[in-house]
């Protein structure tokens, strides 16, 4: 993502236009994050019912993965928006084996946090945005000071 550009040099249409393109991205980027959710939810819901399935049979076969394949680093990715289209959706639960299933669910639950990062980056830029548009607003100066709790952090 790139950075914003000096506040100070934009219009007041183009500081308009640049918080619209933000929150547009921010909207896509949230629609395909409750795609991913809803795919992941029926492939952990899949993989419950075969779970369930060798438990009752009797047939479970427990492996104890080592702790590096356990590890998961914060962030995987780009936080870029992936390529939508028939490729890229989840195949159905019950067309995947076990293994598959599993390495798919670590694949989307990947992007996801990719996504959602990048998500909460654009929150803070909309953030940003919104309070210089205020600023401009009410003719004052917002001291970087002030930018705090629009952000998150402390109040004093």
């Amino acid at each position: 993502m790139d950075a914003l550009p000096a506040l100070d040099t934009l219009s007041d249409e183009d500081l308009e236009t640049l918080l619209q393109e933000t929150e547009d991205a921010e909207e896509q980027i949230s629609g395909r994050r409750r795609q991913l959710h809803d795919q992941i939810d029926a492939l952990r819901s899949e993989r419950v019912e075969r779970l369930r399935g060798q438990v009752e049979a009797g047939t479970l076969d427990i492996a104890v993965p080592d702790q590096a394949s356990l590890d998961r680093p914060i962030f995987h990715g780009t936080g870029d928006l992936p390529d939508e289209g028939p490729e890229h959706q989840a195949p159905e639960p019950g067309e995947l084996s076990d293994d598959d299933l599993r390495a798919t669910i670590v694949a989307l639950e990947r992007e996801e946090d990719d996504i959602s990062l990048r998500r909460r980056m654009l929150h803070g830029r909309i953030d940003i945005l919104r309070a210089e548009r205020e600023r401009r607003r009410r003719g004052l100066h917002v001291d970087p000071g002030d930018l705090g709790p629009i952000l998150g952090g402390s109040t004093g």
